[in-house]
């Protein structure tokens, strides 16, 4: 055999350095397991641990409620009707949170970890900056809020002291959900459970405490569960700030800019059009809680006990629309639309299932979820038939979380909040001229929810099915992912 022989067959010995003179090639970025992994399997992953902690979410909700219903039905409307208030301050941090999840999951898709943890770290900051802004605002107008909800005097003197502490402590709650955002973007959501069901626990057992003076504490009345949860969040934010001080591998922040560079105002593009979805959900209830208290305390305290009843529901689509979210981004980032669209259709199907079993549940027994709250006997009987009603929609209720969740993971959250708006929008006229026209009072209120929630949930359908949103943020990570996809460390 000749010399041309050997060349000929091995091409690759010719061409290819030896391997005493190779030069070393740098190592494949570490992707997500949910670039790599079975969908059903890595979305029950993310997802059951999310349920858990968006549990303890509604725990705080829960616990206050619970526990201030021996101070009367007063006490329970203050509680109740607080938290639409509150959404207003979650909804903000959205502002900045859900472009800052969206980078991050798409980034680390694409393989880059040090522009991921950058744009975690500008989402961080820019979110602390706004908490504190609305927590100075918020503690002032408190009781404002209730002038405007037209809520009974006696309503509005127990609920402005309860929700003042509540909102000056926003900027803690804003921090420690940002905090969960990161890790979760990065498929770690069994640290964030953990931290909630901690803090819950704290909450829990502190609150009775503060509120009825037990042992050596004051009698705070409901401004002590204020200050049970103030206290609660506060251990939520040192958990995290220490995890991150640590550098827990899912908490991937850094300080300094790497490559192309990532802005605030990319993140508030992404991130505005959720959050305005969350404020204008809040002036809706806010419009729902002024027009059912013209028909009493028991009306007013209904729709705020319904809501609490409802976060069963929203817990669970939250749940799977979280973990979808996630895995939607990883993909994206990874140009694996198809596995994204696989994420959705999976989550769906799921919370159709969980869907139906709630409103037979609900449906049927009424009366277990209201006794959790009050004994008020006109309470109960505005109640049974108010939850009735809102059963119908739960489905779609469902359906259209999951998957308004899911797109926040794609970055293309703008129609989402043309389509939501639109309807919160004509939904503030509609809760006021129901009612009167159809001489239902607060029921009529149950009608305008379940009616114009199955519509909208049609129409979000409708869109998501054109599948534009599989372009993800390609033109903000596309650059730096197919250059040097972690050379910044």
């Amino acid at each position: 055999m000749t010399d041309a022989d050997v060349t000929a067959a091995t091409p690759a010995a010719a061409a290819t350095p030896s391997a005493a003179t190779a030069a070393p090639q740098p190592a494949a970025p570490a992707l997500p397991r949910g670039v790599t992994q079975p969908i059903p399997r890595e979305l029950f992953r993310l997802a059951l641990p999310v349920l858990v902690a968006q549990l303890t979410r509604v725990a705080y909700q829960w616990v206050d409620a619970l526990w201030v219903r021996g101070l009367g039905i007063e006490a329970t409307a203050a509680v109740t009707t607080s938290m639409f208030v509150l959404w207003t301050a979650y909804s903000l941090m959205d502002v900045f949170g859900v472009g800052m999840a969206a980078y991050v999951s798409q980034l680390l898709g694409a393989g880059n970890r040090e522009r991921a943890g950058y744009a975690a770290y500008k989402g961080l900051r820019a979110t602390a900056v706004l908490g504190i802004t609305f927590g100075v605002a918020g503690c002032f107008g408190a009781r404002g809020i209730y002038a405007l909800m037209q809520a009974p005097q006696r309503v509005a003197d127990t609920g402005a002291g309860y929700l003042s502490i509540i909102l000056g402590a926003a900027p803690l709650a804003m921090m420690g959900f940002t905090f969960e955002t990161v890790m979760r973007s990065a498929g770690n959501t069994r640290v964030p459970m953990t931290i909630d069901l901690c803090t819950v626990a704290f909450n829990a057992a502190l609150d009775p405490f503060l509120i009825y003076g037990w042992g050596p504490f004051p009698r705070m009345g409901v401004a002590g569960a204020a200050v049970a949860t103030a206290l609660a969040q506060a251990i939520s934010v040192i958990s995290y700030a220490t995890l991150a001080w640590r550098r827990h591998p899912a908490l991937p922040l850094r300080r300094t800019p790497c490559g192309p560079p990532i802005r605030t105002a990319g993140l508030a593009r992404v991130g505005l059009p959720t959050a305005l979805i969350g404020i204008m959900f809040s002036l809706v209830y806010i419009a729902f809680s002024r027009s059912a208290a013209r028909f009493g305390a028991p009306s007013l305290a209904i729709v705020g006990v319904a809501s609490r009843i409802e976060a069963i529901q929203f817990v669970v689509s939250g749940a799977i629309g979280t973990a979808a979210a996630a895995l939607v981004g990883q993909n994206l980032g990874a140009r694996r639309p198809d596995r994204a669209s696989l994420v959705m259709r999976t989550g769906v199907s799921w919370i159709a299932v969980v869907s139906i079993a709630l409103t037979a549940i609900i449906a049927t027994h009424p009366t277990l979820f209201l006794g959790l709250f009050t004994q008020d006997a006109e309470a109960l009987r505005i109640g049974v038939p108010y939850l009735r009603i809102l059963a119908i929609c739960l489905l779609a209720t469902g359906i259209e979380m999951v998957v308004a969740e899911a797109v926040q993971g794609s970055g293309h959250t703008r129609p989402m909040s043309i389509i939501y708006n639109s309807f919160s929008l004509l939904r503030i006229p509609l809760a006021f001229w129901v009612p009167d026209w159809t001489g239902t009072g607060v029921l009529g209120i149950a009608w305008v929810i379940a009616t114009t929630c199955i519509v909208r949930t049609g129409l979000m359908l409708a869109w998501v099915s054109r599948g534009t949103w599989k372009t993800g943020l390609a033109r903000e990570i596309a650059p730096e992912s197919s250059s040097v996809p972690d050379a910044c460390a």
